[in-house]
């Protein structure tokens, strides 16, 4: 409770100040120790995600003698040393709390994870919504993001979990309504790797009538 009123609270500032304040980001940490961030259109989210710089391929790879020179260097390895590739990693917090993970909200649509089901190397995914909307939603699609046990980043996918059939009203998402959506197969999940069923969502689109 006092989270929530915390949040309400620090929502309603932003919108008071909002013509002094910068368009970006506040963060804040709850009770709990998540962290929260307010957005500049009143909403706010967890943040759930971090990005490391990737290990550097020639200090694992090899030792470097430090007295050779970057031009004796094969191009190669000179450009992998002067770019890695950074690693999206989730936040201690996301780890230790999973249950922050798995559902996301947005225009009166909320989209949670709601089963897995493999079948030899093939994984099927069950998402559960719900509508506040007044609108009759056609199509809800979101960004998958699936993470490792130890919270490495996998893949990362698009998902319409959400789909109407064309001149059939009985298959909208309507006011009030809760719907599970079919199974959803996603390939190069790796089942030794998602044991923790690590998944972070993310609406990216909602089209309605």
């Amino acid at each position: 409770m006092q989270t929530s009123l915390r949040l309400s609270a620090l929502s309603s500032l932003l919108w008071l100040s909002s013509s002094v304040m910068a368009a970006d980001v506040a963060n804040i940490t709850l009770d709990n120790g998540a962290q929260v961030r307010l957005k500049d259109d009143f909403t706010w989210e967890y943040v759930l995600t971090q990005t490391q710089a990737a290990p550097n391929a020639l200090a694992t790879d090899a030792v470097i003698d430090s007295s050779s020179s970057v031009a004796s260097l094969p191009s190669a390895a000179v450009a992998s040393q002067a770019a890695a590739t950074p690693v999206t990693t989730l936040t201690a917090t996301a780890i230790a709390q999973p249950e922050l993970l798995g559902s996301t909200a947005k225009d009166d649509i909320k989209v949670s994870f709601a089963e897995a089901q493999w079948k030899d190397d093939k994984l099927g995914l069950n998402f559960e919504l719900a509508s506040t909307s007044n609108k009759h939603v056609t199509l809800v699609e979101v960004e998958a993001s699936f993470f490792s046990d130890n919270g490495t980043l996998l893949k990362t996918e698009k998902l319409a979990v959400w789909e109407a059939i064309f001149r059939m009203p009985e298959t909208y998402l309507r006011k009030g309504e809760q719907r599970k959506s079919s199974l959803l197969g996603v390939e190069g999940i790796d089942k030794a790797q998602w044991q923790k069923q690590l998944i972070n969502l993310k609406i990216t689109e909602i089209n309605s009538r």
